[in-house]
Protein backbone atom coordinates (compact mmCIF):
# COMPACT_ATOMS: atom_id res chain seq x y z
CA UNK A 1 0.00 0.00 0.00
CA UNK A 2 1.27 3.28 -0.75
CA UNK A 3 1.75 6.27 1.51
CA UNK A 4 -0.78 8.36 -0.45
CA UNK A 5 -3.16 5.11 -0.13
CA UNK A 6 -2.63 5.32 3.93
CA UNK A 7 -3.10 8.88 4.08
CA UNK A 8 -6.64 8.47 2.43
CA UNK A 9 -7.60 6.00 4.56
CA UNK A 10 -6.86 7.56 7.45
CA UNK A 11 -8.75 10.88 5.96
CA UNK A 12 -11.48 8.77 5.49
CA UNK A 13 -11.48 7.39 8.98
CA UNK A 14 -11.38 10.68 11.04
CA UNK A 15 -14.33 11.95 8.56
CA UNK A 16 -16.38 8.91 9.21
CA UNK A 17 -15.70 9.43 13.09
CA UNK A 18 -16.49 13.17 12.61
CA UNK A 19 -19.69 12.60 10.62
CA UNK A 20 -21.00 9.59 13.14
CA UNK A 21 -20.04 12.74 16.19
CA UNK A 22 -22.79 14.91 14.31
CA UNK A 23 -25.44 12.00 13.65
CA UNK A 24 -25.42 11.41 17.04
CA UNK A 25 -25.36 15.31 18.08
CA UNK A 26 -28.38 15.58 15.66
CA UNK A 27 -30.00 12.67 17.37
CA UNK A 28 -29.97 14.05 20.78
CA UNK A 29 -31.13 17.17 19.99
CA UNK A 30 -34.04 15.60 17.83
CA UNK A 31 -34.80 13.42 21.20
CA UNK A 32 -33.91 15.32 24.33
CA UNK A 33 -31.60 13.75 27.46
CA UNK A 34 -32.55 11.13 29.92
CA UNK A 35 -31.16 10.67 33.30
CA UNK A 36 -32.38 13.61 34.86
CA UNK A 37 -32.00 14.15 39.02
CA UNK A 38 -35.71 14.39 38.96
CA UNK A 39 -36.43 11.64 36.62
CA UNK A 40 -34.43 9.39 39.30
CA UNK A 41 -37.03 10.15 41.83
CA UNK A 42 -40.31 8.09 41.29
CA UNK A 43 -43.39 9.83 41.11
CA UNK A 44 -45.54 7.80 44.20
CA UNK A 45 -47.30 10.05 45.74
CA UNK A 46 -51.64 9.27 45.01
CA UNK A 47 -52.62 12.62 45.22
CA UNK A 48 -56.16 12.70 46.54
CA UNK A 49 -56.37 14.91 49.65
CA UNK A 50 -53.82 17.64 49.47
CA UNK A 51 -53.05 18.72 45.86
CA UNK A 52 -52.34 21.74 47.04
CA UNK A 53 -49.11 20.80 49.02
CA UNK A 54 -48.18 18.36 45.69
CA UNK A 55 -48.72 21.12 43.47
CA UNK A 56 -45.13 22.71 44.67
CA UNK A 57 -43.66 19.33 44.57
CA UNK A 58 -44.37 18.78 40.78
CA UNK A 59 -43.19 22.38 40.48
CA UNK A 60 -39.82 21.00 41.79
CA UNK A 61 -39.98 17.82 39.40
CA UNK A 62 -41.00 20.15 36.22
CA UNK A 63 -38.29 22.77 37.21
CA UNK A 64 -35.10 20.31 37.40
CA UNK A 65 -35.85 18.32 34.93
CA UNK A 66 -36.31 21.31 32.20
CA UNK A 67 -33.24 22.34 33.52
CA UNK A 68 -31.09 19.62 33.55
CA UNK A 69 -32.16 18.90 29.92
CA UNK A 70 -31.31 22.21 28.40
CA UNK A 71 -27.96 21.77 30.04
CA UNK A 72 -27.15 18.35 29.76
CA UNK A 73 -28.32 18.10 26.28
CA UNK A 74 -26.38 21.23 25.65
CA UNK A 75 -22.88 19.69 26.94
CA UNK A 76 -23.39 16.22 25.27
CA UNK A 77 -24.11 17.84 21.65
CA UNK A 78 -21.08 20.04 22.05
CA UNK A 79 -19.06 17.45 23.16
CA UNK A 80 -20.08 15.87 19.70
CA UNK A 81 -19.73 18.73 17.44
CA UNK A 82 -16.91 19.75 18.80
CA UNK A 83 -15.20 16.20 18.67
CA UNK A 84 -16.45 16.50 14.18
CA UNK A 85 -15.27 20.01 13.89
CA UNK A 86 -11.79 19.54 15.21
CA UNK A 87 -11.55 16.05 12.91
CA UNK A 88 -12.67 17.77 10.21
CA UNK A 89 -10.43 21.33 10.68
CA UNK A 90 -7.22 19.87 9.14
CA UNK A 91 -6.04 17.24 6.83
CA UNK A 92 -2.84 16.62 9.21
CA UNK A 93 -3.15 13.34 10.30
CA UNK A 94 -1.53 13.92 13.94
CA UNK A 95 -3.75 17.61 13.78
CA UNK A 96 -6.94 16.05 13.42
CA UNK A 97 -6.29 13.62 16.63
CA UNK A 98 -5.31 16.36 18.43
CA UNK A 99 -8.34 18.48 17.45
CA UNK A 100 -10.71 15.97 17.87
CA UNK A 101 -9.70 14.95 21.09
CA UNK A 102 -10.06 18.60 22.31
CA UNK A 103 -13.13 19.06 20.84
CA UNK A 104 -14.66 16.66 22.54
CA UNK A 105 -13.11 17.40 25.87
CA UNK A 106 -14.07 21.06 25.23
CA UNK A 107 -17.69 20.05 24.43
CA UNK A 108 -18.44 17.67 27.42
CA UNK A 109 -19.34 19.33 30.32
CA UNK A 110 -20.56 16.24 32.00
CA UNK A 111 -16.52 15.20 31.89
CA UNK A 112 -16.69 17.36 34.77
CA UNK A 113 -14.10 20.99 35.55
CA UNK A 114 -11.76 19.33 32.75
CA UNK A 115 -14.50 19.29 30.16
CA UNK A 116 -16.11 22.32 31.01
CA UNK A 117 -12.93 24.31 31.33
CA UNK A 118 -11.80 23.35 28.20
CA UNK A 119 -15.32 24.17 26.54
CA UNK A 120 -14.76 27.79 27.81
CA UNK A 121 -11.51 28.17 26.32
CA UNK A 122 -12.51 27.16 22.99
CA UNK A 123 -15.86 29.53 22.87
CA UNK A 124 -13.78 32.20 24.87
CA UNK A 125 -10.28 33.37 24.07
CA UNK A 126 -10.08 36.52 26.08
CA UNK A 127 -8.57 35.53 29.78
CA UNK A 128 -10.70 38.38 31.51
CA UNK A 129 -14.12 37.83 29.14
CA UNK A 130 -14.19 34.50 30.23
CA UNK A 131 -13.56 34.65 34.01
CA UNK A 132 -16.52 36.73 33.85
CA UNK A 133 -18.44 34.45 31.66
CA UNK A 134 -18.66 31.83 34.71
CA UNK A 135 -20.74 34.35 36.39
CA UNK A 136 -23.71 33.51 34.21
CA UNK A 137 -23.23 29.98 34.73
CA UNK A 138 -23.33 30.58 37.94
CA UNK A 139 -26.17 32.39 38.42
CA UNK A 140 -28.32 30.30 36.62
CA UNK A 141 -27.29 27.47 39.08
CA UNK A 142 -28.33 29.85 41.90
CA UNK A 143 -31.44 30.58 40.37
CA UNK A 144 -32.29 26.73 40.24
CA UNK A 145 -31.01 26.37 43.60
CA UNK A 146 -33.37 29.16 44.71
CA UNK A 147 -36.40 27.72 43.07
CA UNK A 148 -35.85 24.29 44.14
CA UNK A 149 -35.58 25.56 47.86
CA UNK A 150 -38.56 27.66 47.47
CA UNK A 151 -40.71 24.84 46.39
CA UNK A 152 -39.82 22.52 48.80
CA UNK A 153 -40.25 24.93 51.67
CA UNK A 154 -43.64 25.46 50.24
CA UNK A 155 -44.36 21.45 50.27
CA UNK A 156 -43.12 21.40 53.61
CA UNK A 157 -45.46 24.31 55.28
CA UNK A 158 -48.09 22.93 53.51
CA UNK A 159 -47.53 19.05 54.40
CA UNK A 160 -46.88 20.34 58.36
CA UNK A 161 -50.28 21.94 58.42
CA UNK A 162 -52.23 19.76 57.05
CA UNK A 163 -50.59 17.23 59.57
CA UNK A 164 -51.64 19.26 62.40
CA UNK A 165 -55.03 19.66 60.86
CA UNK A 166 -55.31 15.64 60.79
CA UNK A 167 -54.08 15.49 64.27
CA UNK A 168 -57.39 17.91 65.30
CA UNK A 169 -59.63 15.92 63.08
CA UNK A 170 -58.46 12.94 64.95
CA UNK A 171 -58.82 14.19 68.35
CA UNK A 172 -62.73 15.97 67.17
CA UNK A 173 -63.20 12.05 65.72
CA UNK A 174 -64.58 14.01 62.43
CA UNK A 175 -62.28 11.52 60.60
CA UNK A 176 -62.35 7.81 60.07
CA UNK A 177 -59.53 5.26 60.60
CA UNK A 178 -59.28 4.24 56.53
CA UNK A 179 -59.93 7.93 55.44
CA UNK A 180 -56.95 9.19 58.50
CA UNK A 181 -54.42 6.03 57.11
CA UNK A 182 -54.90 7.71 53.77
CA UNK A 183 -54.51 10.89 54.45
CA UNK A 184 -51.55 10.68 56.77
CA UNK A 185 -50.20 8.19 53.97
CA UNK A 186 -50.36 10.78 51.13
CA UNK A 187 -48.62 13.52 53.84
CA UNK A 188 -45.65 10.76 54.35
CA UNK A 189 -45.68 9.89 50.57
CA UNK A 190 -45.42 13.76 49.93
CA UNK A 191 -43.17 14.81 51.83
CA UNK A 192 -40.47 11.71 51.03
CA UNK A 193 -40.91 12.71 47.55
CA UNK A 194 -39.58 16.38 47.99
CA UNK A 195 -36.80 15.62 50.42
CA UNK A 196 -35.32 12.95 47.71
CA UNK A 197 -35.88 15.91 44.92
CA UNK A 198 -34.20 18.27 46.73
CA UNK A 199 -31.39 15.78 47.58
CA UNK A 200 -31.15 15.16 43.86
CA UNK A 201 -30.98 18.89 43.19
CA UNK A 202 -28.60 19.97 45.42
CA UNK A 203 -26.34 16.97 44.22
CA UNK A 204 -26.46 18.43 40.79
CA UNK A 205 -25.86 21.55 41.31
CA UNK A 206 -22.87 21.08 43.69
CA UNK A 207 -21.32 19.46 40.93
CA UNK A 208 -22.09 21.91 38.45
CA UNK A 209 -21.00 24.84 41.22
CA UNK A 210 -17.80 22.65 41.87
CA UNK A 211 -17.12 22.51 37.80
CA UNK A 212 -17.43 26.37 37.46
CA UNK A 213 -15.16 27.25 40.84
CA UNK A 214 -12.53 24.93 39.51
CA UNK A 215 -12.09 26.74 36.16
CA UNK A 216 -12.67 29.89 37.32
CA UNK A 217 -9.58 29.59 39.51
CA UNK A 218 -7.57 27.56 36.81
CA UNK A 219 -8.05 31.26 34.54
CA UNK A 220 -7.22 33.36 38.17
CA UNK A 221 -4.14 31.14 37.91
CA UNK A 222 -3.39 31.98 33.93
CA UNK A 223 -4.26 35.78 34.58
CA UNK A 224 -1.54 35.54 37.69
CA UNK A 225 -4.42 36.77 40.50
CA UNK A 226 -4.87 35.16 43.68
CA UNK A 227 -8.23 34.17 44.93
CA UNK A 228 -8.18 35.79 48.08
CA UNK A 229 -6.76 38.73 46.28
CA UNK A 230 -10.57 38.83 44.53
CA UNK A 231 -12.37 37.93 47.78
CA UNK A 232 -10.64 40.99 49.40
CA UNK A 233 -11.93 43.14 46.23
CA UNK A 234 -15.26 41.60 46.66
CA UNK A 235 -15.98 42.54 50.24
CA UNK A 236 -17.90 45.67 51.15
CA UNK A 237 -15.52 48.62 51.82
CA UNK A 238 -14.40 47.97 55.65
CA UNK A 239 -15.11 51.92 57.40
CA UNK A 240 -11.63 53.03 58.70
CA UNK A 241 -11.32 53.07 62.53
CA UNK A 242 -9.50 55.75 64.64
CA UNK A 243 -8.64 56.19 67.79
CA UNK A 244 -6.44 58.54 70.01
CA UNK A 245 -3.49 56.03 70.29
CA UNK A 246 -3.71 55.11 66.32
CA UNK A 247 -5.41 55.17 62.86
CA UNK A 248 -6.19 51.55 61.34
CA UNK A 249 -5.71 51.91 57.71
CA UNK A 250 -8.29 49.87 55.22
CA UNK A 251 -6.07 48.21 53.23
CA UNK A 252 -6.54 47.89 49.53
CA UNK A 253 -6.66 45.25 47.51
CA UNK A 254 -4.52 44.10 44.93
CA UNK A 255 -4.36 46.32 41.54
CA UNK A 256 -4.22 43.31 39.24
CA UNK A 257 -7.30 42.07 40.24
CA UNK A 258 -9.98 42.44 37.30
CA UNK A 259 -13.42 43.76 37.91
CA UNK A 260 -14.71 40.49 35.79
CA UNK A 261 -13.19 38.25 38.55
CA UNK A 262 -14.99 40.17 40.96
CA UNK A 263 -18.48 39.93 39.53
CA UNK A 264 -17.71 36.22 39.09
CA UNK A 265 -16.50 36.08 43.13
CA UNK A 266 -19.90 38.11 44.03
CA UNK A 267 -22.18 35.71 41.78
CA UNK A 268 -20.00 32.40 43.52
CA UNK A 269 -20.68 33.97 47.34
CA UNK A 270 -24.13 34.25 46.66
CA UNK A 271 -24.46 30.90 44.99
CA UNK A 272 -22.62 29.19 47.95
CA UNK A 273 -25.07 31.12 50.34
CA UNK A 274 -27.80 29.50 48.44
CA UNK A 275 -26.25 26.07 48.15
CA UNK A 276 -25.97 26.06 52.20
CA UNK A 277 -29.77 27.41 52.46
CA UNK A 278 -30.55 23.89 50.66
CA UNK A 279 -29.09 22.13 52.70
CA UNK A 280 -31.25 23.41 55.48
CA UNK A 281 -34.04 23.16 54.03
CA UNK A 282 -33.55 19.33 53.15
CA UNK A 283 -32.26 18.35 56.43
CA UNK A 284 -35.68 20.09 57.40
CA UNK A 285 -37.70 18.20 55.31
CA UNK A 286 -36.09 14.90 56.90
CA UNK A 287 -36.76 16.28 60.36
CA UNK A 288 -40.29 17.01 59.46
CA UNK A 289 -40.86 13.72 58.45
CA UNK A 290 -39.55 11.95 61.39
CA UNK A 291 -41.57 14.07 63.37
CA UNK A 292 -45.22 12.77 61.21
CA UNK A 293 -43.93 9.05 61.35
CA UNK A 294 -43.38 8.76 65.13
CA UNK A 295 -46.27 11.26 66.67
CA UNK A 296 -47.54 9.48 69.15
CA UNK A 297 -51.12 10.39 68.53
CA UNK A 298 -51.73 8.49 65.21
CA UNK A 299 -48.90 5.97 65.49
CA UNK A 300 -51.72 2.75 64.54
CA UNK A 301 -52.24 5.19 61.46
CA UNK A 302 -48.69 5.26 60.24
CA UNK A 303 -47.91 3.78 56.78
CA UNK A 304 -45.24 0.82 56.15
CA UNK A 305 -43.11 4.16 54.15
CA UNK A 306 -42.50 5.40 57.13
CA UNK A 307 -40.39 2.40 58.15
CA UNK A 308 -38.40 2.23 55.02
Amino acid sequence: MTMQSKVSLTAFSTRRYAYACLGAAFGLALGGCAGTPSSNVAQATQVEYYPTCYQPVQQLRDSDSAMTKSVATGAVIGGLLGAATGALATDNKDKRGRNAALGAAGGALAGGAVGYYTQKQQQITDDKQRIGSYASDIDASRQQIDRSVAYAQASQNCYKTEFANLLQMRKAKTVSDDEGRKRLAEIVSGLKESNALIAQVDGRTSEDLDSYTQAYEKDLQQVGVQRQDVVAAAAPAPVPTTSKKKTTAVKKPAANVPGEAVTTETSLQKANASRAQSKQVAAAGKAQLDVVCSSPDLGDWAPSSCKA
